[in-house]
């Protein structure tokens, strides 16, 4: 009798053990790669790959050879101007015109990590390829909608931007349940499309 009692506490021990050690590699794992996406998987049959984000048609997304700051790839962003869908007399009235590039729980490809408490910041590398000096805007939202924008400058060359989480944070953001994240540039001003290439958006331990 006391040798099954001691069998049955040895195996429960062993139960918890395994579950406390799957919990704590869980979250070290997600401490370890924070990475959100970095553009290297095209859709087919098989996967839905890296690109089927929401840009509602204003902005392009391919896949580009050059300027990967991690993996072989990066996405080229085509981002549009109030002359690609309107006419100039309509173009002229608009004070702002936003074409984003949105990650979300709801997108096909999915934002898969939305505890970011585990990290100290977001951040994302941007090439721009012509010598145009440029605002770059970064929005997240919680799952209580409210949201935190962070405005960062991007230079002709290789820009690494990143937004300290405790700032998310102290803006009474949910940085534990975040549901989506929008880059995006305002090309109210522009007189064409502004192509930037974009890659390794990840969370910073």
């Amino acid at each position: 009798m006391e040798a099954i009692v001691n069998k049955k506490l040895f195996i429960f021990s062993l139960i918890f053990l395994l579950v406390f050690m799957n919990i704590f590699s869980a979250k070290k794992q997600r401490k370890l790669e924070g990475v959100l996406n970095s553009f290297e998987i095209l859709p087919s049959d098989r996967e839905i790959g890296d690109f089927e984000l929401e840009t509602n048609g204003y902005v392009k997304l391919e896949q580009f050879k050059k300027y990967a700051t991690k993996g072989k790839f990066s996405a080229q962003a085509t981002f549009s101007i109030p002359a690609d869908f309107l006419t100039t007399t309509e173009a002229a009235k608009v004070n702002t015109w936003v074409a984003a590039i949105t990650m979300s729980i709801n997108t096909l490809t999915k934002l898969k990590i939305t505890d970011w408490s585990f990290f100290k910041k977001f951040a994302v590398d941007v090439y721009v390829p012509d010598n145009v000096t440029r605002n770059f805007y970064i929005k997240i939202v919680d799952a209580s909608g409210k949201e935190f924008l962070a405005v960062r400058e991007i230079k002709p060359g290789r820009n690494k931007l990143e937004v300290p989480l405790e700032e998310v944070k102290n803006a009474r953001i949910d940085i534990a349940n975040i549901v989506s994240f929008s880059l995006y540039l305002d090309t109210k001003k522009e007189e064409k499309d502004v192509v930037l290439y974009i890659d390794y958006i990840r969370l910073v331990p």
